[in-house]
């Protein structure tokens, strides 16, 4: 009998886990929908600062319902970036509870640090990567050979720019994240700095939409200088006890 109540009380704990789950999606999709329809009022506005602001004179679509769905597109992005504090909120209502005290101090300063990265990343992306991209690619233009630019390709070029960047920038807390685990040792990321740094450079080929060198570089160096400060911060802090967490004590 108390093996049967023992299952019993599992089964209802994992389905109110389930319950909750189903609470907290639902919670953060309302979330985007309602942000998302009232970015939509605004989609138009923001799609001609976009066009102004990356220098295309005039952007083409190409069939009848393209820059309605160009606009929507604009809309959930929007949507979801003004909804994302409620979506944080939510996956930490829902994973805060089942921590300790001390996994939620350490979690708690990583979370933060991922956002500030990825914010930095949206920020790069936006004043740097996005900007001198698009000049260095358009310089390869000429009198008879002139850009014809559908509003879609610029807009997916500009939201990838802006996504890569955000995870890519991610990359350092992560590799500091391994570093204070004890799952990477420094004396080896020191011994295969070089591995690294090749592995950054193709990563940042892989995710960035234009793939050419310039725009490798204009994403690799300031990853290449955030990774060095993750390592620094990581040796600095092992000195200070750091290695206790690699070591379990």
């Amino acid at each position: 009998m108390v093996t049967k109540k023992n299952e019993t009380a599992q089964k209802l704990s994992f389905i109110d886990h389930l319950e909750e789950l189903r609470k907290r999606i639902l919670i953060s999709l309302v979330a985007i929908v309602i942000s998302s329809t009232l970015s939509f009022f605004f989609a138009s506005r923001i799609l001609n600062f976009i066009i102004k602001w990356t220098g295309i004179e005039t952007a083409y679509f190409f069939s009848p319902a393209e820059a309605f769905f160009v606009q929507i597109k604009i809309a959930i992005f929007v949507g979801i970036f003004i909804a994302f504090p409620i979506i944080l909120y939510e996956i930490w209502a829902f994973i805060g509870p089942g921590l300790t005290g001390h996994e939620k101090k350490v979690s708690l300063p990583f979370l933060f640090s991922g956002i500030i990265l990825f914010l930095c990343g949206l920020a790069f992306a936006s004043f740097v990567l996005i900007p001198f991209g698009l000049k260095f690619l358009f310089s390869f233009g000429s009198e008879n050979l002139r850009p014809l630019m559908n509003v879609n390709k610029v807009l997916e070029f500009i939201l990838w720019c802006l996504l890569c960047c955000g995870i890519l920038f991610e990359l350092p807390l992560i590799l500091f994240f391994l570093l204070k685990l004890g799952v990477i040792q420094i004396q080896t990321i020191t011994r295969h700095r070089a591995e690294l740094i090749v592995g950054i450079l193709i990563v940042s080929a892989i995710l960035t939409p234009t793939g050419d060198f310039f725009t490798l570089l204009l994403i690799s160096i300031p990853l290449i200088i955030l990774i060095e400060l993750s390592i620094l911060v990581a040796r600095l802090t092992t000195k200070k006890g750091g290695s206790r967490i690699c070591t379990g004590e």
